[in-house]
């Protein structure tokens, strides 16, 4: 499925900003060098993380490009939510907005469910104020209070969901963890805590990781991405690997000419996120999902955690389940109408098939079911 920023999320950030900080750190040189300056921070220089060289240009940076960039990744999580009836009812939604910054979870939340009550807590008072002016244009149903304060220390309201974008890799194992399982406390029995992190392979691991701990103290259940239910994480088998999404993203105008002169978030949206309940559900209802299984015969949703690899007569992905971390392999000449679905199934999708693996891989000859569960419906 393809996402789309709205223009009006753009706008909405560029006057805030503009009205907080002026024109000069808007200017294209100034903002193009903060923008390549905070993504090196990221990736490659992050001892340097909180300490960039131009404070201005930085808040800059992460207003009108990172936070636009950012804000829809929290509406996959949201729709997968919405599309097992496990979104709280109650309204206003009660949201608490982690480490908020400039507001991209709340911009992004927005989009979807505009009858909201977020808490934004954060200890940069200049990134709370140009998000609450960005919320108060782009959803003025929804009401945005700002808290400054210390992501590990602040005490959290009784809430329906909890966001936290790009919080975690910022902390230690410890208070990263500390800071999650006090999310969980502070959602209803009902409710979600939901973790957006960047796509790197550190990041990423150090996520699936707290994925781990919570299932093996019991203090929370996984929702999504995973299937799997049980620990470990088949990511962390391998000290190479790790699982994120990569979904089509539209950006609108100057986000959009920014990424095509800074060569970042040029080709969509990379991230990987966790969803977590204190009431168990199962992020694909097997027994609707594939009806047709023989009474004998034991389903399994394999979450697909690679792009598609074809080879000369045959095509293959890597899925994840209960059952384990396979290739889920189709030859040219096991192909039936039944089954051709696999041949445009992509990352992030479920593929629902009773067919057991073998020591390497799924060979797929039966039926199986394709879902997007994360598709608007």
């Amino acid at each position: 499925m393809s996402w789309a920023v709205p223009l009006e999320l753009e706008e909405a950030l560029y006057v805030a900003v503009r009205a907080a900080l002026g024109d000069a750190p808007l200017a294209t040189a100034a903002l193009t060098r903060a923008i390549v300056d905070r993504s090196t921070r990221y990736t490659s220089d992050r001892a340097h993380l909180s300490a960039p060289p131009d404070r201005t240009g930085d808040l800059a940076a992460r207003a009108v490009f990172f936070t636009v960039t950012d804000a829809m990744k929290i509406r996959i999580p949201l729709a997968e939510l919405a599309n097992r009836s496990a979104l709280p009812a109650h309204r206003p939604l009660r949201v608490v907005d982690l480490g908020a910054g400039c507001g991209a979870m709340s911009l992004g939340l927005v989009t979807a469910i505009d009858d909201v009550g977020i808490t934004a807590i954060d200890r940069d008072t200049a990134a709370l104020e140009i998000g609450a002016a960005a919320i108060r244009a782009l959803a003025p149903r929804a009401t945005f209070t700002t808290r400054t304060g210390d992501v590990t220390k602040a005490s959290l309201p009784a809430c329906d969901l909890v966001v936290m974008g790009t919080v975690l890799n910022e902390l230690d194992e410890t208070a990263a963890l500390a800071v999650v399982e006090r999310a969980l406390g502070a959602v209803t029995d009902d409710g979600a805590v939901i973790i957006i992190e960047p796509a790197l392979r550190t990041t990423s691991r150090a996520l699936h990781a707290i994925r781990d701990t919570i299932i093996t103290r019991g203090t929370g259940h996984v929702f999504a991405p995973c299937t799997r239910r049980a620990v470990p994480c088949t990511a962390l088998a391998d000290p190479d690997d790790w699982c994120h999404e990569d979904r089509s993203l539209a950006l609108p105008p100057r986000t959009a000419e920014l990424s095509r002169i800074t060569h970042l978030r040029d080709s969509g949206m990379k991230f990987s996120y966790l969803v977590l309940r204190r009431q168990p559900l199962a992020l694909v209802d097997l027994s609707s999902a594939f009806p047709s299984a023989l009474p004998s015969a034991t389903p399994a949703a394999w979450r697909i955690v690679s792009a598609p690899r074809v080879a000369k007569g045959k095509l293959e992905l890597i899925g994840c389940s209960d059952r384990g971390r396979f290739p889920l392999r189709l030859l040219k000449r096991n192909r039936t109408a039944d089954n051709r679905e696999l041949e445009r199934t992509d990352r992030g999708e479920v593929v629902i098939t009773t067919e057991v693996p073998d020591d390497a891989r799924v060979e797929v000859s039966g039926a199986i079911t394709r879902l997007d569960p994360s598709k608007i419906r």
